[in-house]
């Protein structure tokens, strides 16, 4: 008898994790749905659950029902930390070749795009459930396309680039601060060493690069 492969899926979308759940259902042995969440609080208390060989599908961006709920970044690195045996999957529309590295960085070990066919999603299951990794073809293209995951000038760190996305969006230093729950003095070094890495010298020139990297709308 085939052992169960247990996905716990997550996305604040209702019609994209109803999608993903029939994907996941019609597929048969030896998938079976754990369990879903539609925001990241909701998504810890779930993995509360999470036993050895499980695995991860989750949205990348998602906003909860009170401010501090964590999504992005943020919301991986705790993942990360408190679930470091659960292999992840990010099924996201995010196209920037910053984020995705800053992603694999935060120890995702599988990237699909929402628009690939269904049995991409099931191929990445079964390689990252083996311990390997599994990047579909448009992301590994972005990734490539940027000199891939080893390209020196935008190796920051997915702290620093959750920093540089907060403060492009518009936030200041002591409101970044706020939000991930650091302090000011650790944001503005955080910040100060993004700029450092990217070759950027001023604010106007952060927010370029945010811009055109797709950091930010």
């Amino acid at each position: 008898m085939t052992a169960q492969l247990r996905i716990f899926i997550a996305d604040d979308h209702p019609f994209t994790l109803a999608g993903v759940r029939a994907e996941i259902e019609r597929a048969g042995d030896p998938f079976v749905v754990a369990g879903e969440a539609a925001n990241g609080q909701a998504l810890l208390e779930l993995l509360a659950q999470a036993r050895p060989g499980d695995v991860l599908v989750t949205d990348f961006s998602m906003r909860g029902p009170r401010l501090r709920d964590c999504d992005g970044l943020p919301l991986l690195l705790t993942l990360r930390r408190q679930f470091p045996a659960l292999p992840i999957i990010v099924l996201t529309e995010v196209e920037n070749p910053a984020m995705l590295r800053a992603m694999v960085d935060a120890g995702v070990r599988g990237l699909v795009d929402k628009i690939s066919a269904r049995h991409e999603l099931l191929t990445a299951i079964h390689k990252v459930a083996a311990g390997r990794i599994h990047f579909c073809r448009a992301m590994r293209t972005v990734l490539d396309e940027a000199g891939g995951l080893d390209k020196p000038q935008a190796r920051i760190s997915p702290h620093e680039a959750e920093v540089v996305r907060l403060f492009a969006g518009g936030l200041t230093v002591s409101e970044i601060a706020v939000r991930l729950s650091r302090s000011v003095k650790t944001i503005s070094r955080q910040k100060s060493d993004a700029m450092h890495k990217l070759g950027v010298e001023n604010n106007c020139q952060l927010y370029a690069y945010a811009r055109d990297h797709g950091l930010i709308s």
